[in-house]
Parts: structure tokens; C-alpha cells; sequence
């Protein structure tokens, strides 16, 4: 496999080709846009970086492999887009392919993070050969704009994302969630991501963070946090309820996802209450970098 940093002739090719590929729960990396236009925007910026951030890997010309750096600078964070491979000896591409991009994530960042479906077991034996731990399991909900129970809303507390929420949102966001609370407060700078917020004088007592999936008829919330002496007052329902709302009459999705951690049942139940149906479990692994990556 001939290993080379992407050009932007490529941009289109290589944007099919992942989004093909990542539709299968067997090749499944999460932080990777869906749907080629979408893909194509999420690498287009991370071209112009100085250092390379995005190789590909061809048969001749064919394309076989790809892994990309998705960086958060200000934590020293970044996320793998990929490895992929269409390889059949897919481990030893994907060694190859981090054999290419290991030194540009040591040298700028201190932890780098990935998360997939199990059904993904090339990717699976990867991380764990390379020193990756599992930090983080959710189970994917699913929940079609037909099938949505949305009941009478009582949405006078909920309010869009203002800079004042931002010391509240910090105290609210899980520690162990896949975006940070910085990361989290970077990403709703793009308009199609966003957050609302429920708040009584003043002070916000949950908060639902949703992205528009671009080129998709589909959107995610990512997360939805209620303050612990709030919970099981109905604040998470209404959040949820009002973003499924926006998203299927606003947005007009046909299509939302949510993630719930395994071992929290109780908000399971509430979810799949509101019409949620059960999908796949992403696992989020995480390495601290250090001068011998392999």
C-alpha cells in the first residue's frame, strides 16, 4: 500500500469512498461526517494545516486506506478518522496507516481518542495492540420522524445557548464524555450544530446539545445533562421532545440519534418512551501519547 498525504484533487474520490465504507457497522469510526458533502466539508480545513493531517492509502490507484487527525488544539486532543481500509489483511493496513500518522500526533497532542462499533473487529484488535483503553460504551437510539411520540411541551424555560451558561454547561458536561466541555463550547460555533438550554433565574438545569448531520437527512443529540438534584422532573424529556421537535419541523429530518451509556437503564427507558429504538453500542478508546507510539 503506497501511504501519501491528501491532496484536494482527491477530496472528492476519497469523501465516496469513506462514505461508503462507513456506512458498514464492520468499518463504523464515529467523528467522521456522514454522507459525501458532509465529508468533504470536515476534511476541506484540515488541508490547509501546516503539518499533515490526512493520508490515503491506493493499490496502484485504487483507494484502500485512509486516516485522518481531527484536531482540538486548545486540549491537545485529537481524534482518528479512521483507520480505514478495505484491505483483506485490514490489521496490518491499519499499522501502516498509523505508522503514518503516530509522529504528527505525538508532536502535537497528548491524548488521541477513537470510537467505533465491536462490529468493527479489525479496529477493535487495533486499538487494543496499540495500547488504547476503553474509556466510554453508548448505545445508540434510534428514532424516525413517523414514529416520534411528542407529547404536549411546555418549552418557557428553554432557551438558546448564551456565553453567560457557559460556567453552568461546564458543571453539567460527564467528565467521561467523547467531546470535553471546551470541545463541546468550540463545536456550537457551527451552524449546524446546536444548543439549547433550560433555565430557571438565570441558572441552567439542563442543556441538549444537537448537530445537523450536513448532506443527511439526519441529526444526533449528542448530549443531554440535567443537574443532579433536577433529575426526574421531566427536564431531560422536555429537552429531548423540544430538539426531536426542531429537528423534524424545523430542520426537517427525517431521522434523529442519540447515544445513552450502558448501565444507565433508567434514562434507557426514558428515551425509548419518547419512541427511541435500540441500534449499535459505540466503544470510545483513548491513548496518552509519548515519544514511542508503536
Amino acid at each position: 500500500m503506497n501511504i501519501q498525504p491528501l491532496n484536494h484533487e482527491e477530496l472528492g474520490e476519497v469523501s465516496q469512498w469513506l462514505a461508503n465504507l462507513n456506512e458498514k457497522d464492520n468499518h463504523f469510526v464515529a467523528w467522521l461526517d456522514s454522507g459525501v458533502e458532509a465529508i468533504k466539508a470536515q476534511l476541506t480545513p484540515l488541508l490547509s494545516f501546516e503539518s499533515t493531517l490526512l493520508w490515503v492509502g491506493r493499490d496502484n490507484r485504487e483507494i484502500v486506506g485512509f486516516i485522518g487527525l481531527l484536531p482540538f488544539f486548545d486540549q491537545k486532543v485529537c481524534r482518528l478518522l479512521g483507520p480505514f481500509t478495505s484491505n483483506v489483511h485490514a490489521l496490518g493496513s491499519m499499522n501502516e496507516l498509523w505508522e503514518k500518522a503516530s509522529p504528527i500526533a505525538s508532536e502535537y497532542f497528548d491524548i488521541v481518542k477513537v470510537a467505533f462499533f465491536k462490529q468493527n473487529e479489525a479496529l477493535t484488535k487495533f486499538s487494543e495492540q496499540h495500547g488504547f483503553y476503553c474509556y466510554n460504551s453508548e448505545k445508540t437510539l434510534i428514532l424516525h420522524k413517523e414514529q416520534a411520540t411528542i407529547h404536549e411541551l411546555d418549552a418557557h424555560h428553554i432557551e438558546p445557548y448564551q456565553e453567560k451558561f457557559n460556567e453552568d454547561i461546564r458543571h453539567l458536561h460527564p467528565q467521561a464524555a467523547y467531546y470535553t466541555p471546551e470541545e463541546l463550547l468550540h463545536l456550537i460555533n457551527e451552524p449546524e450544530n446546536h444548543l439549547w438550554c433550560y433555565v430557571e433565574d438565570d441558572h441552567v438545569k439542563g442543556y441538549v446539545y444537537f448537530e445537523e448531520i450536513i448532506g443527511t437527512d439526519e441529526g444526533e443529540i449528542c448530549f443531554v445533562n440535567v443537574e443532579r438534584g433536577e433529575r426526574s422532573q421531566g427536564i431531560g424529556s422536555v429537552l429531548i421532545q423540544f430538539a426531536s421537535s426542531k429537528a423534524f419541523h424545523e430542520f426537517d429530518l427525517s431521522l434523529v440519534t442519540l447515544s445513552v451509556r450502558t448501565g444507565n437503564p433508567k434514562a434507557e427507558k426514558l428515551y425509548k418512551e419518547l419512541g427511541f429504538k435500540e441500534g449499535s453500542t459505540i466503544y470510545a478508546y483513548e491513548k496518552e501519547l509519548n515519544n514511542n507510539l508503536r
